[in-house]
Order: structure tokens, then sequence, then C-alpha cells
């Protein structure tokens, strides 16, 4: 008797499991300038906007990128490469090259989709930021996973730049 119940139960978390990664990402409402999109309802986001922006640092979820002493092509390209190489992620939108480009990480276990647009700004010749606007799709809460994440790439790529 035990074991119907248990079978049910199963079958429900794989039903669940499947319906959130065989769910499809769609660009229009994913693919959003980290400079201009809407900040969310739930705490399960973060953001990074240049220096200069007036939202930068403004609230817990809002920070200051970097200025790194690059061209954006060349923080484009490392960026990328640094996001890329991370584990489950794919472009879901736009490329680096082109200089706004969303990614999608999903969980390792559950496959739960987090959406990273991201915007590459010149500066100068020689300097170049960007925007991130990292945000989970699931949930009220990201457990500080989109800020983490974001930190990561970024001093990943001031590692690989320097």
């Amino acid at each position: 008797m035990v074991v119907l119940p248990i079978a049910v139960v199963s079958i429900a978390v794989v039903s669940v499991s499947a319906g959130i990664r065989l769910a499809p990402d769609d660009p229009a409402q994913w693919h959003q300038d980290p400079l201009t999109a809407q900040a969310r309802n739930s705490p399960n986001w973060y953001r990074l906007t240049p220096p200069d922006d007036d939202r930068s640092g403004s609230s817990a979820r809002e920070g200051a990128a970097p200025v790194f002493e690059v061209p954006v092509e060349e923080l484009e390209t490392t960026f990328d490469a640094v996001a890329t190489g991370d584990s489950r992620v794919s472009v879901l939108a736009g490329s680096a090259a082109d200089g706004f480009v969303t990614y999608v990480q999903r969980s390792a276990l559950m496959g739960y989709p987090d959406y990273i647009s991201v915007r590459f700004v010149s500066v100068d010749d020689e300097h170049s930021t960007l925007a991130i606007f990292s945000r989970a799709r699931y949930g009220s809460s990201d457990m500080g996973v989109n800020e983490k994440r974001v930190r990561r790439w970024v001093e990943e790529t001031q590692s690989a730049l320097s």
C-alpha cells in the first residue's frame, strides 16, 4: 500500500521537473536591455550598471560595474568566454559581438532557468564597462544566486584581462 503514494509523488516530481526543463525560453520576454529593464517585484534578481548610472548601488539588488582598461571589443570577447565557459550556460538571444546578449543558465538538479542579459558599453577607445541584469524565472527568492553569479563572472573577466 505504501508503494502507490510513493509512485504518485515520484510521477508528480518528474512531471514538474520535465515541465520546467521543457518550458520554452521566450526571447521576447527575457532578452531585456539591463539599462532599461524594470526591476522585478520579487527579490530574485541582481543588476550591475555602469558607475555613472543613477541606479548604481541604489538598492541592495543593484551595484556599480567596474570600468575595464580595455576596448569594448576585448571586454565582449573575454566576458562571453567566461559566461559560456560556465556550466549549463547557453545563449538565448543576441551576441556579445553585437554588444547585447542574453544567456540562460539552468540549475543542476531541477533545470530552473536564470536569464542574464548583458549590455557592453564603451567608455572611450581604451576603457569599457557593462550592465548586467540577472534574474530567476521561477520562485520569489534566489538565495543570492544571481548576485553571486554576476560577481563571479565579473571577477573572472577581470582576472582574464589582467
